[in-house]
C-alpha cells in the first residue's frame, strides 16, 4: 500500500475511484469515513498505525474564503500533527465533492438529458447557491447514476477540475518517490 485517500461518504468514494486515472490507484485504497471528524480520526490512525502517505478528501461546506482556509488549517494541524515525516495532502472540493458535475455545462447537459437552458439554470444556481444545486439536482440515486454513465472523454474533462488535478498531483509525486 502505497496511500490512502480518506473522503467523506461512501458516494464520494465512488466518485473518486471513477474518475482518477486507474494507474494512479495501484496500491491506492480510497475509504469513505462517515463525515468530517471521522475522516480526522480515520486518517490520523492511518499515518501513525500504517505509517503511509494520506489524501483528505473532505467538502468545504463554504465558498467563503476564509471559512474555507480555516477549515483547510484546522485539518492540516490536527492530521499533520502525527505525520512526523509521512505525507499528507488535504484537499477541500468547494463546497462539495458534487460540484464536480456543475463544471462543464456541456457534460452536464448530455448526462442529465437536459436542454440547454435547463442546464444553464442549473449552472446558474450552482455559481451562487452551489449547495442548493447540488442538493436540488443531484439527488442520491441521481449521483450514482451520473458516475455510473461516464465516459472516458467524461473522465477526461473531470480530471481537470481543480480539487481532482491536486489529488493526482500528489499521488503522482508518490508514485515517483516509491520508484526511487
Amino acid at each position: 500500500m502505497i496511500a490512502y485517500i480518506v473522503c467523506e461518504g461512501i458516494t464520494d468514494a465512488q466518485l473518486l475511484q471513477r474518475i482518477l486515472p486507474k494507474e494512479l490507484l495501484n496500491d491506492v485504497e480510497i475509504v469513505a469515513a462517515g463525515g468530517l471528524s471521522a475522516i480526522k480520526s480515520l486518517a490520523r490512525s492511518l499515518i501513525v498505525r500504517r505509517q503511509v502517505p494520506v489524501v483528505i478528501v473532505a467538502d468545504a461546506d463554504s465558498v467563503e474564503p476564509n471559512v474555507i482556509h480555516e477549515r483547510l488549517n484546522s485539518i492540516e494541524e490536527i492530521v499533520k500533527s502525527v505525520a512526523i515525516s509521512t505525507p499528507v495532502k488535504v484537499v477541500l472540493a468547494v463546497p462539495s465533492i458534487e460540484i464536480i458535475f456543475f463544471e462543464d455545462i456541456l457534460l452536464l447537459s448530455d448526462l442529465l438529458e437536459y436542454g440547454p437552458s435547463q442546464a444553464q439554470e442549473m449552472m446558474n444556481l450552482a455559481k451562487s447557491q452551489p449547495d442548493k444545486a447540488v442538493s436540488k439536482f443531484l439527488g442520491q440515486s441521481q449521483k450514482n447514476k451520473l458516475i455510473n454513465q461516464l465516459t472516458n472523454d467524461d473522465l477526461e474533462i473531470l480530471r481537470k477540475v481543480p480539487f481532482i488535478q491536486e489529488i493526482i498531483y500528489f499521488l503522482q509525486s508518490l508514485q515517483e518517490t516509491a520508484k526511487v
